[in-house]
């Protein structure tokens, strides 16, 4: 599992008991996980999987956004109390970074779920955020441990004309004797035309924000990797704040710039063409020891091309929503859990199939919405 070093031996019985016990993750949802088993590529969804709830038919632009509320499911203005808003083939809740809202949502989900009437278990929900580079960073086990798995990915991060690449080593850390979630662990140094820097290690950057229940102004724990302090800071703060490269909150990592905070900060994650092929079983054995080699291979050298980016806004649906096999992509064989954007009801929803999809916008949505007890 995760952090699986001398120093976190005590942890590795406990992380996924852990884990599915304190849920103080929010899952990036944009993050890939293992699919869940659906019908042949060019199928599509199977229609049965949504044969409850109510329908909703609408046609997304190919550009601009357009809103939907899901209790009762209809289209409606901006103004309105939305739920979902579509914009191409990219789908924001009413919550966080995109909306005023308390909307948030967990998925996919297998969709069995659409055969009962309440709720599924699901260890958090996530609002929308801003997000970029680290997105990736993390495999998730799913039920019933709902564990995340570092991918020891080495990601580089830009600041001026410093440069410094910095590895996950785990997510779970001990406090007052119990394994507690978000509780990071990183490996970081600074490259320059002669090697890297002294390679650092830090433990415990508290990104627990309050656990699942935390309020969106609970602080987090931001660093700078230039001088190694940690500030504690809430969102607003942050992205108000110049003294921070990296701030961590439950199960997310920001980059100060664009979306994410004024310091202009850019990065790419070095290993991200290699995230659609790990499967949870290989990253499962990846061990702070086992990636310190991938880790020290890194050279200034190995970004020369490479795109660094700031934060940009990101929801739990990402592109896990989708299935891109074909010539134009489908909804993915998902059920997704959505939390209204006045927090008092939970909504399943599930996409049954897309008609006149282009390039740039999924065209007609068939969507099936049920909410539940």
């Amino acid at each position: 599992m995760i952090g699986r070093a001398a120093w976190r031996a005590p942890l590795v019985q406990t992380i996924a008991s852990a884990a599915a016990a304190l849920t103080l993750a929010a899952c990036d949802e944009s993050v890939r996980r293992d699919e869940p088993a659906g019908p042949a590529p060019d199928a599509g969804p199977d229609p049965s999987a949504f044969d409850s709830g109510e329908e909703l038919t609408f046609t997304v632009p190919e550009s601009g956004r357009l809103h939907v509320a899901l209790a009762p499911p209809a289209v409606v203005d901006a103004a309105s109390a939305w739920d979902l808003a579509f914009e191409g083939y990219d789908v924001f809740t009413n919550g966080g970074a995109s909306g005023a809202g308390s909307g948030a949502a967990f998925g996919p989900l297998d969709p069995v779920v659409f055969v009962g009437d309440q709720a599924p278990a699901v260890p958090f929900f996530t609002s929308d955020r801003t997000g970029g580079a680290f997105l990736g960073w993390y495999a998730y086990s799913g039920a019933p441990a709902h564990a995340l798995y570092s991918r020891f990915h080495v990601v580089g991060v830009r600041d001026g004309e410093r440069l410094f690449k910095v590895q996950v080593l785990g997510y779970y850390g001990q406090r007052d004797g119990a394994a507690i979630a978000a509780l990071y662990a990183l490996r970081y140094a600074e490259l320059g035309a002669t090697g890297a820097g002294q390679v650092k290690e830090l433990t415990l950057l508290d990104g627990t924000a309050g656990g699942p229940a935390g309020a969106p102004t609970t602080p987090n724990e931001c660093l700078d990797l230039a001088t190694g302090a940690r500030t504690m800071k809430t969102p607003d703060e942050a992205r108000a704040a110049s003294d921070w490269h990296l701030c961590f909150r439950r199960d997310a990592i920001s980059v100060n710039g664009e979306r994410g905070g004024p310091r202009g900060v850019g990065a790419v994650d070095l290993d991200a063409a290699l995230t659609d092929d790990e499967t949870l079983a290989e990253v499962q054995t990846r061990t702070p020891e086992s990636e310190r080699a991938r880790f020290d291979a890194v050279t200034a050298a190995s970004f020369e091309g490479k795109t660094f980016r700031g934060d940009r806004v990101v929801s739990v649906f990402g592109d896990a929503w989708l299935d891109r096999a074909g010539p134009q992509p489908k909804p993915a064989y998902a059920a997704w859990l959505v939390q209204t954007s006045d927090g008092k009801r939970k909504v399943l929803v599930g996409f049954a199939r897309f008609e006149g999809a282009t390039a740039a916008a999924p065209g007609t949505i068939v969507l099936r919405a049920k909410p539940l007890r």
